[in-house]
């Protein structure tokens, strides 16, 4: 009997001492759960504060001015905001009857990094509006979705004031700007939209991007231009490289197929998010914009024959000069 209640004892201290243990063990987790709660709490509200710093990453390097670019022909111009901010702008008069884009461009850009489009577009006689985004470059203030569609707006506001018809403004969207671009295309009369690598909105872009974490959920900007682009009317043109490691074509085969109307869709082969260009893009879109744009098919060639002309004359001045400079070694040699 004293056995037995000896073992019975037993048995209790060891049911006892199994339950502290649990207890300390369920103490233990209960304690570092509430301290990864503070800390994924703590994490998800800084990241909600300060989620645009994410999105919106201005060039590192410093802005250049036109003039020590050698941009003949290209002006900073400030925009004066309604509520205080200055936007700084590159213009371009266009050439005679030709049209003017609507520059709205990507990040990592501060305007004098995207010299080669300028250039281009300078070339061919086309004007340009191209203003930098808050906070870009030299421009004040603060970007989100907001100030830059309603500075963009303010952009083409001025244009049309300057005398230019809404049928001559081409809207030209860049990566990050074409979520900017879809929504002044929505709202204003304007000859064409080009979009280049764009996405279907800011939610879809940050759900591929962070598959984890549901932090598409706090977004506080979302560019919707997958459902923006159905109010568009003027004809669409989307480009977007097969190799894009940034934003997938996919997302810009989804927007396309939102669209209603006019609309192209080029896929470029050899280029990655940022080198369309590069790839030989250009001349598609100026194409696109003859066959679309009234303006630029009656007067695009000609522009183009005129800047060809013009550089012909400067070569061949130039090769007169080396000839009798030679001419002139020649005789001062003899």
């Amino acid at each position: 009997m004293r056995v037995t209640k000896l073992g019975s004892n037993k048995l209790i201290l060891t049911l006892v001492r199994i339950v502290v243990l649990l207890g300390g063990v369920m103490a233990c987790l209960w304690l570092w759960a509430f301290y990864v709660f503070i800390i994924t709490y703590t994490l998800g509200v800084a990241a909600y504060i300060f989620q645009r710093n994410f999105i919106y990453r201005p060039a590192k390097r410093s802005y250049r001015p036109p003039a020590s670019l050698h941009l003949k022909g290209v002006h900073e111009v400030w925009l004066n905001t309604p509520d205080g901010e200055q936007i700084l702008t590159w213009q371009i008069e266009p050439q005679q009857g030709m049209p003017t884009i609507l520059y709205l461009h990507g990040n990592n850009c501060n305007l004098s990094n995207r010299l080669e489009r300028v250039s281009r577009f300078l070339h061919d006689g086309y004007g340009l509006m191209m203003p930098s985004f808050r906070g870009y470059g030299i421009s004040t203030g603060r970007p989100c979705e907001q100030n830059n569609v309603n500075d963009a707006l303010l952009a083409h506001e001025k244009l049309q004031h300057a005398g230019v018809p809404g049928d001559d403004i081409i809207v030209y969207g860049e990566s990050l700007g074409t979520g900017v671009a879809v929504q002044v295309a929505a709202r204003c009369s304007i000859g064409a939209l080009v979009l280049e690598a764009p996405y279907t909105n800011l939610r879809d872009l940050v759900r591929y991007r962070i598959r984890v974490i549901p932090a598409y959920s706090f977004l506080k900007d979302r560019f919707n231009s997958i459902e923006h682009i159905k109010q568009v009317t003027a004809p669409l043109l989307i480009i977007h490289s097969l190799g894009d490691e940034v934003i997938p074509i996919a997302f810009g085969r989804w927007l396309f197929e939102a669209a209603t109307g006019t609309k192209e869709f080029l896929r470029v082969r050899g280029a990655g998010h940022f080198g369309l260009f590069q790839a030989g893009a250009w001349p598609r879109v100026r194409q696109f914009v003859e066959n679309h744009v009234k303006s630029a098919g009656n007067f695009g060639v000609r522009a183009r024959e005129t800047m060809a002309s013009n550089s012909q004359q400067v070569v061949k001045l130039a090769s007169n000069t080396r000839s009798g400079a030679a001419r002139s070694q020649r005789t001062f040699n003899s």
